[in-house]
């Protein structure tokens, strides 16, 4: 028998969870579908009668439906992936199936890659970009901690579609900072400035975002920022590097009790999206003939990294 949700999040993890914590409080729809590639993590969340996410330091339960990647016949009004960019690949076949009759698709991955694959794979879809700034940190299979920031900017490269401004407020009736804009790629741009630099050097230096504030660490914000300006002019944007260097160190002060998302990757021995930030970066000068960047040797650094870690959880 077929389902219907209003909100379908593909993944379950800490930007699923906060996503669906904000929709829930909405109050636009109560139907909201959670999909999980594995049968415990649909247990855990089945058993705690949802997804509970603690913030402000009090525990909300958001109630959710816990779905497997495989379960047919579901359609959904908005479809929200919040897989990493390593897995949306893997979920295209799932994300085709929910929005036949969906009114918007938002890709919220870090980094460029995601979207452009979600616009090739569903031409005649409203396929929209989310870009993030709050933190979290998938506690466990059904916890989700929100760890600051409320907000998200949402955009469409296809033109204005009225299911993207509907979703955005029922965010905002949630309480998130939700806005739509005609330009994501620019917004896409600082965030990808942001987490060139936040990303790895915390991930590298197992630290919390503060590490980026550091004398130490400035000679490499320098460095990797210079790149980015380099790269986005080759993309036809024009970056302020000195506004691009407060907003990073910015966004490291207020961020700075939390671990990135690269970090906690590499923590738990999962694969990052190293290839679509500072990888982007590089291909991107590459192809413009530029020899060895900042970008490609940090690049290698996390794969290395990540190399250990998987060579160690499986000796």
């Amino acid at each position: 028998m077929a389902e219907s949700m209003d909100y379908c999040i593909i993944g379950g993890g800490a930007v699923g969870g906060i996503l669906a914590y904000y929709l829930h409080k909405g109050g636009f729809g109560s139907r909201i579908g959670v999909f999980y590639r594995r049968n415990d993590s649909i247990k855990a969340v089945e058993e705690a009668g949802g997804i509970i996410v603690e913030a402000g330091g009090d525990p909300y339960l958001v109630p959710v439906t816990p779905l497997h990647y495989t379960t047919p016949g579901v359609s959904c009004e908005f479809v929200v992936n919040a897989v990493k960019a390593v897995d949306v690949p893997s979920t295209l076949g799932l994300m085709k199936s929910l929005s036949r009759n969906s009114r918007a698709v938002v890709m919220v991955q870090n980094g460029f890659g995601s979207l452009e694959l979600a616009e090739e794979e569903m031409p005649d879809r409203c396929v929209a970009a989310g870009v993030v700034y709050f933190g979290g940190e998938r506690v466990r299979e059904n916890y989700v901690k929100h760890a600051g920031g409320s907000s998200i900017i949402l955009g469409s490269r296809r033109g204005m579609c009225q299911g993207l401004m509907d979703l955005a407020t029922a965010l905002r009736r949630g309480g998130c900072d939700a806005r739509v804009v005609s330009n994501i790629d620019f917004y896409r741009w600082l965030k990808l400035a942001l987490n060139s630099v936040v990303n790895p050097l915390t991930a590298i230096a197992m630290a919390r975002n503060r590490v980026v504030l550091l004398e130490e660490a400035q000679p490499l914000v320098d460095l990797i920022l210079d790149e980015v300006v380099e790269a986005a002019r080759l993309h036809g944007f024009n970056l302020d590097k000195r506004q691009l260097v407060k907003h990073v160190l910015n966004s490291a002060r207020n961020t700075g009790e939390n671990y990135s998302s690269m970090a906690q990757d590499l923590a738990r021995g999962r694969r990052t999206e190293v290839d679509y930030i500072n990888g982007f970066v590089a291909r991107t000068l590459e192809s413009a003939g530029r020899g060895l960047t900042v970008n490609k040797i940090i690049t290698l650094i996390i794969h290395l990294i990540e190399g250990w870690r998987e060579h160690e959880g499986h000796s």
